[in-house]
């Protein structure tokens, strides 16, 4: 039987016609299929990053009291989610791990709070007196607490509380101040036995009481602010005989910060006068005995609370109960606000620098001390948060190399942490820690702060999961 002419050509139509069908129903339910799976990886990312919050948070409330669970939770949420969020609450629980605590000479706590240059020796003021610390053997995790150093007691003059005190960078002289205006040089050679070399006397008024002191790097030169608004500049060339180079009306009221240069040329003073509650003015010093004013900051916001130089007077920080901001002074009559640190809403009472400038510690009325990268000075960059254990700091102190940090309580006493591992630490946290050891995490503790979410590895252990092994 013969074909039709049309028929195969109508047959090839229709084989064409179901081809493509076909080929649009495979596309149909692959795009269906590849939105579905889309649907369901970003449900399970979602539901990752909830769960990697929820750990997170349970970690930061526990860190007080439970440093192992929070380091476990910790751990878990940045295997689950690693972000900048849940890295920076393990790297704060790990600095946790880092902090030892002094008790201050006095039940009621500790004031002001000088260091050494490396970090190795400390003063620390209070009602009792001041206290000569060798931190050495705080340190060293292989010394037990039993054989740690105690503190040498600097004598105290007898006309009230020690108000201020200094460090020398080498940690040989140290200079006290009281409620009756003067202050007393110490030889520190021999840390044990601590020798008062001479006392000086007061401003302008013998009874106005130092605020604030500073020493160059050297020791040698001096300068101490007052309740008067009086900027004092000291020779100390000869300890033994100090001699007073220059007396200058600095602010209208109280000199309450007084930051130095390593060189002595450049003074910072915070204060307060008629027109603001604190005004921070840069002084040129390379002539002592004529201190010359070159700018004030313009601060934005409200009045400084404290500030910090750097070694070279080229970057200063200044804070206040609202925010803290960075200054570059190349050009010490025109400095330049270059950025703002971003804080929480809380008054920070006391800034610490770095020589080199490039980390910053503040700390104030939540007991937290923030630690700041100033690496680059127009984008600062928050390493860590120091959780001390207590309510308030009203003293924070850095060594030269960022290593040692000190923060003081006006009703506990005082925390000191070991940041020599700080960059690793902040890096990746997670693997810093996994680098250690293999940690693990109960299966009753899964459940209890996840809330309920499927055991990460079904094929670990049904008791305990390891942390580092998470996928």
């Amino acid at each position: 039987m013969r074909s039709e002419p049309g028929e195969p050509r109508r047959h090839g139509h229709v084989t064409a016609l179901a081809i493509v069908l076909v080929v649009l129903l495979v596309i149909t339910f692959a795009a269906g299929g590849y939105g579905l799976k889309r649907g369901h990886d970003q449900a399970s990312a979602h539901e990752r990053v909830a769960l990697a919050r929820r750990l997170a948070l349970s970690a930061a409330e526990l860190r007080d009291d439970d440093l192992v669970r929070a380091r476990n939770l910790g751990l878990a949420a940045v295997k689950i989610h690693p972000d900048e969020q849940t890295r920076a609450g393990l790297t704060d629980t790990l600095l946790s791990w880092r902090r030892k605590d002094l008790y201050s000479l006095d039940p009621r706590g500790a004031g002001s709070v000088a260091l050494s240059g490396d970090g190795k020796a400390a003063l620390i003021g209070d009602a009792g007196g001041v206290g000569l610390w060798s931190l050495k053997t705080w340190l060293d995790p292989e010394v037990p607490l039993s054989e740690k150093a105690d503190p040498v007691h600097l004598a105290k003059r007898p006309h009230g509380d020690v108000v201020a005190l200094a460090l020398s960078f080498d940690g040989r002289t140290a200079l006290t101040a009281d409620g009756d205006g003067t202050t007393d040089v110490w030889d520190l050679t021999d840390p044990v036995r601590p020798g008062r070399l001479a006392t000086m006397p007061g401003g302008a008024k013998n009874d106005d009481e130092v605020e604030a002191l500073a020493l160059t790097r050297d020791g040698r030169l001096a300068v101490a602010g007052d309740f008067g608004g009086n900027l004092i500049v000291w020779d100390l060339s000869d300890r033994s005989r100090p001699v007073r180079l220059s007396s200058i009306k600095a602010h209208e009221s109280s000199v309450r910060d007084v930051r130095l240069s390593a060189d002595g040329r450049t003074v910072v003073t915070g204060g307060d006068d008629h027109d603001v509650d604190q005004k921070v003015t840069i002084w040129d010093l390379a002539v002592p005995t004529r201190p010359v004013r070159l700018s004030d900051l313009d601060l934005p916001g409200r009045a400084a609370e404290s500030t910090a130089m750097s070694a070279d007077g080229r970057t200063i920080v200044v804070a206040n109960p609202d925010r803290a901001d960075v200054w570059k002074v190349d050009d010490r009559a025109h400095p330049v606000h270059t950025a703002m640190l971003s804080l929480p809403p809380i008054d920070i009472h006391d800034v610490a620098l770095t020589p080199n400038g490039k980390t910053a510690l503040l700390a104030g009325a939540s007991g937290t001390g923030f630690l700041w990268d100033l690496s680059d000075p127009s984008r600062p960059a928050r390493l860590a948060a120091l959780k001390g254990y207590t309510q308030e700091v009203s003293s924070v102190a850095l060594s030269a190399d960022g290593r040692v940090a000190l923060m003081t309580s006006p009703d506990r006493g005082v925390s000191l942490w070991d940041l020599s591992d700080l960059a690793a630490i902040v890096s990746v946290p997670e693997e810093f820690l996994c680098s250690t050891f293999d940690w693990k995490i109960s299966k009753a503790d899964w459940d209890r702060y996840s809330g309920g979410a499927e055991w990460p590895d079904p094929d670990a252990d049904p008791d305990s999961l390891s942390l580092c092994s998470i996928p």
